[in-house]
């Protein structure tokens, strides 16, 4: 999976969760560290703040705009097109504008959230590698905290890869040690080994696949490697 792939998949992934912490806005948390309390909606003005959700709702709305704006800067050659307007008429007073040229920043409305999720999975295709996975690795931490607030409670949990009984773990083709992990609920895999990079220099990141051939499992990773081991997929 390229970097530009993987940023489509974390994309889909962050859709929901930003719906959910959404939800979790109008509902109060009497202690943080322990999770809702609360079996209703709070409903009425002004509306109670969810510590967990609030703030990092308030990051991935402001980081998005910010990463789709830095992946069209890349995409533009480094060259930003200045927004150039036409004024149509007045309304209420104030005049009506549209864009000539160049494309005007994004609202900070939930519309706009989701049409610059659109169009980062869209953009992330043309710019270089390297670009792409830092876009990854900004969209991975945010689905990773939205998966850490605890009324959400979908934190993934990281468990040791499952062989045949009597059979070795696949080592780490990078550190050479048994510290792989495998997510219960996406399959992604990582090694746990904090020193470990790959020949990237990035963490080492992969997804349990099926070979097409004979069924047995191999975990593929980020830079195009693969390897095979016993268990069948």
């Amino acid at each position: 999976m390229t970097p530009a792939e993987e940023v489509a998949t974390l994309v889909d992934e962050l859709r929901p969760l930003i719906e959910q912490l959404q939800e979790l806005l109008p509902e109060p948390v009497e202690d943080a560290t322990k999770g809702s309390s609360q079996s209703h909606k709070v409903t009425g003005s002004p509306a109670p703040w969810h510590a967990e959700a609030g703030p990092l709702l308030l990051t991935i709305h402001a980081g998005v705009r910010d990463l789709e704006a830095d992946l069209r800067y890349h995409v533009a050659g480094h060259t930003r097109l200045r927004v150039q307007y036409e004024t149509v008429g007045q309304r209420a007073g104030r005049q009506v504008r549209r864009v000539l040229k160049g494309e005007a920043p994004r609202g900070g409305s939930d519309a706009n959230t989701a049409a610059a999720l659109d169009a980062i999975a869209r953009l992330v295709h043309g710019v270089p590698d390297d670009i792409a996975r830092r876009a990854r690795g900004q969209l991975d931490s945010w689905v990773r905290q939205a998966r850490e607030v605890r009324d959400i409670g979908e934190a993934e949990k990281w468990i040791p890869i499952h062989v045949p009984k009597g059979a070795l773990p696949p080592a780490c083709p990078y550190c050479k040690t048994f510290s792989l992990r495998i997510a219960q609920e996406s399959g992604r895999v990582r090694c746990f080994n904090a020193r470990c990079t790959d020949e990237k220099g990035d963490r080492p990141r992969g997804r349990i696949d099926k070979n097409r051939l004979d069924g047995s499992a191999m975990l593929v990773w980020a830079d195009g490697r693969t390897i095979y081991y016993g268990e069948s997929a």
